[in-house]
């Protein structure tokens, strides 16, 4: 979920999607491109390939590891689904000491968006690995905490008088 899918195409991840030795996976878009057979190349976190090895080899273990589906259930249990990841998030939520009605999966597309946006990358290249052709959801995705990241870049420039 740090990556910024949605929640449809990460449940919906198999195995062959990954590529962690070049940090990347493939998403084969869920809204907008329905039709189309292209995916778009997500970029991987190193802290994310790293999860991913070791969830792999957990994996491994399964009932269900020859099937196809990155994402399995716990207890041995088919592939996840969207009621346990929104169960999972919560839990997660709660860990961590946020109000878990405060949190959902999609929360997470709004937080990368904008540390993307605050870390100077390119609107384009976060339209491109997001799937957006509109410049509307790049704005709609950043207006959450445009004026922290406003307050943040002016207070970077430190003393200017």
């Amino acid at each position: 979920m740090t990556e910024g899918l949605r929640s449809d195409e990460l449940l919906n991840l198999r195995v062959q999607d990954l590529d962690l030795p070049r940090a990347t996976l493939v998403v084969v878009p869920i809204k907008m491109d329905r039709n189309s057979t292209d995916g778009r190349v997500i970029p991987l976190q190193p802290k994310t390939v790293k999860a991913l090895t070791r969830y792999l080899r957990v994996r491994a273990l399964h009932r269900r590891a020859d099937d196809e589906w990155l994402w399995l259930g716990t207890r041995n249990r088919s592939r996840l689904l969207y009621a346990g990841l929104h169960r999972m998030t919560k839990s997660r939520a709660t860990q961590a000491g946020y109000a878990p009605a405060a949190v959902s999966p999609h929360s997470f597309c709004h937080t990368w968006a904008d540390d993307l946006k605050a870390k100077g990358v390119s609107g384009e290249h976060i339209m491109a690995i997001r799937g957006w052709r509109s410049p509307a959801m790049l704005r709609r995705y950043g207006a959450d905490m445009a004026s922290r990241r406003a307050v943040d870049a002016v207070q970077s420039l430190g003393d200017r008088y």
